[in-house]
């Protein structure tokens, strides 16, 4: 090859080799961009993970001195009405026949609640259901079995050592409006609205002959999940007519008189959030509501102005000192914190 044809060959190829090579360090700046920027957001993760273990271990750590300062009879005096409308409503059955307690139930709910209102609620409210309203109306029932034990560790890991003396008051006032509730039941047993608006009696007996499941709207919630956790949660309670007073509302209003989540904005919000599905259910009146709210407002004045086993004022200075035990076992490096 000629000295001339070298040359136009390599004047050629130069523009295409140095289109290479910037492509070569293009694609190496953008892998190395690349690289740092998911090497800081690996970092980033691994401090925030860390952090949230030391949070975690100091919150494990902080309860359970927590406990070892909450003094085991308080919290079991706290708790006796809880456990008494436990083993109350667990033994209807044999009350009922030891006591020859009434069976049928009054229909005079929904007199009353027209009287009072001059309208049935519980069917204004009901007439319109969608999917999304019977998701948002079986929420709050779902978790109403778990009220008791969520605001106690509200309290423990939120409220920490100030939270003890709410915590026996709450339980002290939540069981003995259950056992009031309870034994209005037991004594004068009511039909809730799904039973009085879907119950064939035969003419001649006076015996049911057909009514709507106990689960009532919820069986709806249970056909779209396929699985009965309605059914079997009503289909397990031996005290089947108590609508009046209603435990779903009494519960929610204990903790709004007792220092609620967050705020009394919440709480109030709780509230009328369950009575709102208690009536969309088909579940309860509102006059079953009005006196579960009444069962709980006359159970808080008694403790206020009667008489309770627990003086916040005389408790808190000896709470306080776990916060002190605390921070004494932080500063000195002990892992038992």
């Amino acid at each position: 090859m000629s000295k001339s044809a070298l040359c136009y060959e390599t004047s050629k190829q130069g523009p295409t080799a140095h289109k290479k090579e910037s492509q070569k360090v293009y694609l190496a700046n953008v892998w190395y961009s690349w690289y740092r920027f998911t090497d800081t957001i690996h970092q980033v993760l691994k401090t925030e993970w860390t952090n949230k273990q030391n949070d975690l271990s100091g919150y494990c750590s902080y309860i359970t001195l927590l406990i070892e300062f909450a003094s085991p009879k308080r919290l079991f005096i706290a708790a006796l009405p809880l456990l008494m409308y436990l083993a109350i409503f667990k033994s209807y059955l044999f009350l009922k026949e030891v006591l020859h307690l009434p069976e049928e139930p009054h229909t005079i709910l929904p007199v009353v609640e027209y009287t009072l209102f001059h309208c049935l609620p519980h069917q204004i409210l009901s007439r319109q259901w969608n999917v999304t309203l019977d998701l948002l109306a079986a929420f709050p029932y779902v978790i109403h079995f778990l009220l008791p034990v969520l605001f106690v560790a509200y309290n423990m890991i939120v409220k920490r050592s100030r939270g003890l003396p709410v915590i026996y008051q709450y339980l002290w006032c939540v069981g003995w409006t259950n056992i009031i509730a309870v034994v209005i039941q037991f004594l004068f047993p009511t039909a809730p609205p799904w039973f009085n608006d879907s119950a064939v009696f035969d003419h001649v007996t006076g015996r049911v002959i057909s009514a709507m499941p106990n689960e009532a709207a919820f069986q709806r919630v249970d056909a779209m999940l396929g699985i009965p956790w309605f059914k079997t949660i009503y289909g397990q309670s031996p005290l089947k007519y108590g609508s009046f007073p209603s435990l779903h509302v009494a519960w929610p209003t204990v903790i709004l008189l007792h220092q609620p989540w967050i705020n009394h904005k919440v709480g109030l919000l709780h509230v009328l959030w369950i009575t709102w599905a208690a009536l969309y259910s088909s579940h309860h009146y509102l006059i079953d509501a009005v006196g579960g709210v009444s069962v709980v407002v006359c159970v808080k004045l008694g403790m206020n102005h009667v008489w309770e086993p627990f003086s916040k004022l005389k408790y808190v200075a000896k709470d306080d000192t776990v916060d002190e035990e605390y921070n004494k076992r932080l500063r000195s490096g002990s892992k038992a914190v």
